[in-house]
């Protein structure tokens, strides 16, 4: 309580985040902002205040987008804070079914695979598009979950644990492709494996690798993200590597926030990755003449800070017209389990996103975040709007 205590009293109440918290941004109260919010974390740790469902709504409500955190002159820790008062008042209040399924489904192996061959059956089979006619996932309330799933495409070839460089080899690294990289976005997966070995890089993928525990954290289960966490360190440890590579940007800065800091300085997204040695790429990349419009994950922007390097990355490709989305773009809403539990918030923020997405009429619209892209995809299908949506790497694997 007081580590909680003394965080919150860094916040001096300026006011300087309140333009870019999105919640506040759409509700103007002063509850939905961060200074509103820390003033309440601040009440309820002195006992001043007693832990009601508003109190606790508004918190959750919270996106932690960090956005606040980039801007605020008394660098308040705010995305910890958070965290540390889910995890003290967890008691309090619980996670809803609709999150305890899918951190069910992202912290166990053996529940992802029945979920998987589970999927495989409920598309390839129709039983999706009867369902959807018939409006089933609205009347059994699974619908936020059931919007996000992908359209049906067939098995890619399984992941292997290791690659060999296709070039002189230049080194080697670990792909952290978390819980939902191999189930949902094997497309990326395999792109990622294509560019690093064509670059020269040895790719190592532990089997024994398990969800970076952003879910578990947020939710307030500190102790499960830790032991995911541990599982992680133990599976990528035991490799010889230069950088691990995350293929996510929302897994990458949980992963760059691990204590253990041996492995989190290792720890880079692979966007950032490329742009470093992308010099390499722009003799062996075809031209593409199209226009691309990049989404920018808040994970990317406001944590891991390095937001430039699609776009640096993406330049590489010639006859690509590259097009970044405003930086006046908040939040797409998506922040891992928030768009299951807060729909029309996350509605209204991916409307937002989508409006000046579609203002610039791309091709394709590229995304670093799994969570991100399926969202906006699943925003794209509700508006009956035909727009790719891919991971950046998957456009570099394309056009070698």
């Amino acid at each position: 309580m007081n580590d909680l205590l003394t965080d919150a009293d860094l916040c001096v109440k300026c006011g300087l985040c309140l333009p870019y918290c999105p919640t506040y941004t759409h509700t103007q109260n002063e509850n939905e902002s961060p200074r509103g919010r820390i003033a309440l974390i601040q009440g309820w740790a002195g006992q001043k205040l007693a832990g009601s469902e508003a109190l606790f709504g508004h918190i959750d409500n919270c996106l932690l987008c960090r956005s606040c955190e980039r801007v605020c002159p008394a660098v308040v820790p705010y995305g910890r804070l958070i965290d540390n008062f889910r995890s003290q008042s967890r008691p309090e209040h619980h996670s809803s079914v609709r999150v305890s399924l899918i951190k069910k489904v992202a912290h166990d192996q053996k529940a992802r695979r029945w979920a998987q061959q589970g999927l495989r059956l409920y598309q390839s089979s129709h039983l999706q598009q009867t369902a959807r006619l018939l409006k089933l996932p609205q009347l059994l309330r699974f619908q936020a979950l059931e919007r996000l799933l992908p359209a049906h495409s067939q098995p890619s070839p399984a992941i292997k644990s290791h690659y060999l460089a296709t070039t002189p080899q230049q080194g080697t690294v670990g792909l952290f492709v978390g819980c939902m990289g191999e189930w949902l976005d094997q497309e990326t997966v395999q792109a990622a494996v294509t560019v690093l070995t064509c670059l020269g890089f040895a790719v190592h993928i532990p089997t024994r690798q398990a969800c970076c525990g952003a879910l578990a954290l947020h939710d307030g289960d500190q102790a499960t993200a830790q032991q995911l966490a541990d599982t992680n360190i133990s599976a990528f440890g035991e490799l010889d590597l230069d950088a691990i590579v995350s293929i996510a940007s929302g897994c990458g800065s949980q992963l760059r926030e691990y204590t253990h800091l041996g492995f989190a300085h290792k720890v880079i997204d692979i966007s950032q990755f490329l742009s470093q040695v992308g010099d390499r790429l722009t003799t062996r990349l075809k031209p593409l003449s199209k226009t691309v419009c990049i989404h920018t994950p808040c994970s990317l922007k406001n944590v891991l800070r390095t937001e430039q390097s699609i776009f640096k990355l993406l330049q590489h490709i010639p006859e690509l017209n590259v097009i970044p989305l405003p930086d006046t773009v908040q939040c797409c809403g998506s922040a891992g389990s928030y768009m299951l539990d807060h729909p029309n918030m996350a509605r209204i923020l991916l409307n937002a996103v989508l409006d000046r997405a579609l203002q610039q009429q791309p091709d394709t619209l590229v995304s670093s975040n799994i969570g991100c892209a399926l969202h906006i995809k699943a925003g794209l299908r509700e508006r009956g709007v035909r727009l790719e949506v891919v991971h950046p790497v998957v456009l570099l694997a394309r056009q070698l």
